[in-house]
Protein backbone atom coordinates (compact mmCIF):
# COMPACT_ATOMS: atom_id res chain seq x y z
CA UNK A 1 0.00 0.00 0.00
CA UNK A 2 2.54 2.34 0.44
CA UNK A 3 3.46 2.19 -3.32
CA UNK A 4 0.57 3.89 -4.55
CA UNK A 5 0.80 7.04 -2.07
CA UNK A 6 4.34 7.19 -2.97
CA UNK A 7 2.95 7.15 -6.90
CA UNK A 8 0.33 9.77 -6.53
CA UNK A 9 3.22 11.90 -4.86
CA UNK A 10 5.10 11.73 -7.51
CA UNK A 11 1.96 12.72 -9.89
CA UNK A 12 1.59 15.73 -7.98
CA UNK A 13 5.39 16.91 -8.21
CA UNK A 14 4.89 16.27 -12.16
CA UNK A 15 2.11 18.06 -12.06
CA UNK A 16 3.47 20.99 -10.04
CA UNK A 17 6.43 20.82 -12.03
CA UNK A 18 4.68 20.90 -15.91
CA UNK A 19 2.08 24.30 -13.97
CA UNK A 20 5.52 26.17 -13.03
CA UNK A 21 7.26 25.38 -17.01
CA UNK A 22 4.30 26.57 -18.18
CA UNK A 23 4.21 29.96 -16.60
CA UNK A 24 7.76 30.84 -18.06
CA UNK A 25 6.41 31.67 -21.76
CA UNK A 26 3.48 33.33 -20.11
CA UNK A 27 6.02 35.44 -18.48
CA UNK A 28 8.65 36.09 -21.24
CA UNK A 29 5.66 36.86 -23.39
CA UNK A 30 4.82 39.90 -21.30
CA UNK A 31 7.85 40.75 -20.45
CA UNK A 32 8.06 41.18 -24.55
CA UNK A 33 5.26 43.06 -25.06
CA UNK A 34 5.69 45.41 -22.11
CA UNK A 35 8.99 46.13 -23.82
CA UNK A 36 7.80 46.27 -27.23
CA UNK A 37 4.96 48.97 -25.83
CA UNK A 38 7.68 50.86 -24.20
CA UNK A 39 9.37 51.26 -27.56
CA UNK A 40 6.75 51.70 -30.37
CA UNK A 41 6.74 55.41 -29.74
CA UNK A 42 10.55 55.94 -30.39
CA UNK A 43 10.05 54.94 -34.19
CA UNK A 44 7.03 56.89 -34.64
CA UNK A 45 7.68 59.74 -36.69
CA UNK A 46 7.31 63.09 -34.39
CA UNK A 47 4.52 65.64 -35.05
CA UNK A 48 4.86 69.16 -34.72
CA UNK A 49 1.75 70.43 -33.03
CA UNK A 50 1.64 74.46 -33.22
CA UNK A 51 0.54 75.78 -30.26
CA UNK A 52 -2.02 78.76 -29.83
CA UNK A 53 -0.62 81.41 -27.97
CA UNK A 54 -2.26 81.85 -24.77
CA UNK A 55 -6.00 83.30 -25.28
CA UNK A 56 -5.59 86.78 -24.32
CA UNK A 57 -8.20 87.95 -21.68
CA UNK A 58 -10.53 90.44 -23.01
CA UNK A 59 -10.35 93.04 -19.82
CA UNK A 60 -6.59 93.16 -17.76
CA UNK A 61 -6.85 92.79 -13.90
CA UNK A 62 -7.96 96.17 -12.14
CA UNK A 63 -5.01 97.70 -10.91
CA UNK A 64 -4.93 102.03 -9.84
CA UNK A 65 -3.14 102.38 -13.07
CA UNK A 66 -5.99 100.71 -15.59
CA UNK A 67 -8.79 101.61 -13.47
CA UNK A 68 -11.15 104.99 -12.68
CA UNK A 69 -13.63 105.91 -10.05
CA UNK A 70 -17.15 107.46 -11.84
CA UNK A 71 -19.87 108.51 -9.55
CA UNK A 72 -23.22 106.92 -10.06
CA UNK A 73 -25.49 109.77 -9.33
CA UNK A 74 -26.33 112.41 -11.94
CA UNK A 75 -23.42 114.70 -13.00
CA UNK A 76 -26.15 117.41 -13.91
CA UNK A 77 -27.76 117.79 -10.38
CA UNK A 78 -24.95 118.71 -7.54
CA UNK A 79 -24.78 116.85 -4.44
CA UNK A 80 -26.88 114.06 -5.82
CA UNK A 81 -27.41 111.15 -3.23
CA UNK A 82 -29.44 108.53 -2.56
CA UNK A 83 -32.03 108.42 0.97
CA UNK A 84 -34.12 105.41 1.12
CA UNK A 85 -36.06 104.32 4.22
CA UNK A 86 -34.81 101.45 5.82
CA UNK A 87 -37.41 98.72 6.79
CA UNK A 88 -37.89 99.18 10.20
CA UNK A 89 -41.10 98.70 11.44
CA UNK A 90 -42.43 101.11 14.17
CA UNK A 91 -39.00 103.21 13.91
CA UNK A 92 -38.41 105.64 11.03
CA UNK A 93 -35.00 105.22 9.83
CA UNK A 94 -33.31 105.47 6.43
CA UNK A 95 -29.33 105.10 4.40
CA UNK A 96 -28.07 108.28 2.70
CA UNK A 97 -25.42 106.62 0.25
CA UNK A 98 -23.26 108.40 -2.26
CA UNK A 99 -22.17 105.41 -4.76
CA UNK A 100 -18.50 105.68 -6.93
CA UNK A 101 -17.94 102.99 -9.55
CA UNK A 102 -14.87 101.53 -10.19
CA UNK A 103 -14.29 101.16 -13.79
CA UNK A 104 -11.36 100.13 -16.44
CA UNK A 105 -10.21 103.20 -17.85
CA UNK A 106 -10.59 101.81 -21.73
CA UNK A 107 -14.36 101.06 -21.46
CA UNK A 108 -15.20 104.89 -19.56
CA UNK A 109 -17.15 106.62 -22.56
CA UNK A 110 -18.80 103.02 -23.30
CA UNK A 111 -19.82 102.70 -19.61
CA UNK A 112 -20.61 106.81 -18.76
CA UNK A 113 -23.13 106.11 -22.04
CA UNK A 114 -24.75 103.02 -20.26
CA UNK A 115 -25.46 104.85 -17.01
CA UNK A 116 -27.09 108.01 -18.66
CA UNK A 117 -29.53 104.99 -20.88
CA UNK A 118 -30.31 102.43 -17.28
CA UNK A 119 -29.43 105.29 -14.81
CA UNK A 120 -33.30 105.58 -13.87
CA UNK A 121 -33.98 101.61 -14.15
CA UNK A 122 -30.91 101.14 -11.71
CA UNK A 123 -31.96 104.10 -9.60
CA UNK A 124 -35.33 102.42 -8.71
CA UNK A 125 -33.84 99.02 -8.38
CA UNK A 126 -31.86 100.46 -5.60
CA UNK A 127 -34.24 102.08 -3.73
CA UNK A 128 -36.54 98.80 -3.64
CA UNK A 129 -33.68 96.93 -2.73
CA UNK A 130 -32.34 99.40 0.04
CA UNK A 131 -36.14 99.49 1.09
CA UNK A 132 -36.36 95.93 1.82
CA UNK A 133 -33.27 95.83 4.04
CA UNK A 134 -33.77 96.56 7.26
CA UNK A 135 -30.81 97.70 9.73
CA UNK A 136 -28.63 94.99 11.00
CA UNK A 137 -28.65 93.90 7.46
CA UNK A 138 -26.83 97.10 6.48
CA UNK A 139 -24.68 97.26 9.76
CA UNK A 140 -21.34 96.54 9.87
CA UNK A 141 -18.75 95.95 7.42
CA UNK A 142 -20.14 92.59 6.05
CA UNK A 143 -23.44 94.24 5.50
CA UNK A 144 -22.08 96.62 3.80
CA UNK A 145 -19.58 94.41 1.59
CA UNK A 146 -22.99 92.17 0.82
CA UNK A 147 -25.05 95.33 -0.39
CA UNK A 148 -22.02 96.67 -2.74
CA UNK A 149 -21.90 92.88 -4.00
CA UNK A 150 -25.52 92.84 -5.01
CA UNK A 151 -24.98 96.43 -6.80
CA UNK A 152 -22.16 95.17 -8.26
CA UNK A 153 -23.88 92.35 -9.69
CA UNK A 154 -27.08 94.14 -10.85
CA UNK A 155 -25.57 97.01 -12.59
CA UNK A 156 -23.03 94.58 -14.48
CA UNK A 157 -25.89 92.37 -15.49
CA UNK A 158 -28.32 95.13 -16.56
CA UNK A 159 -25.21 97.50 -18.36
CA UNK A 160 -23.56 94.47 -19.80
CA UNK A 161 -25.72 91.26 -20.69
CA UNK A 162 -22.74 90.09 -22.36
CA UNK A 163 -21.56 88.49 -19.79
CA UNK A 164 -18.20 90.26 -19.19
CA UNK A 165 -18.33 92.42 -16.00
CA UNK A 166 -16.92 96.23 -16.21
CA UNK A 167 -17.47 97.64 -12.78
CA UNK A 168 -14.99 95.77 -11.16
CA UNK A 169 -15.71 97.45 -7.58
CA UNK A 170 -19.06 99.09 -6.17
CA UNK A 171 -17.36 101.62 -2.97
CA UNK A 172 -19.44 103.84 -1.20
CA UNK A 173 -18.63 107.24 -1.28
CA UNK A 174 -20.90 108.32 1.77
CA UNK A 175 -23.12 105.32 4.32
CA UNK A 176 -25.15 107.17 6.77
CA UNK A 177 -27.70 105.74 8.89
CA UNK A 178 -29.92 107.66 11.06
Amino acid sequence: MAEPETQSESDAGDQAAAKKGSIVPWLLVGIVAAGLGGAVPMFLPEETVEEDPAPKPMFELPTPENTMFIPFSDPEVKGDQLVVNLNEGNLTRYLRIVIELQIPKDFETEIKDKLKENRVLLRSWLISKISDKDLESVRGAAGQNRLRREIQDQFNSVLFPDGYDRIYDVLFYEFAVQ
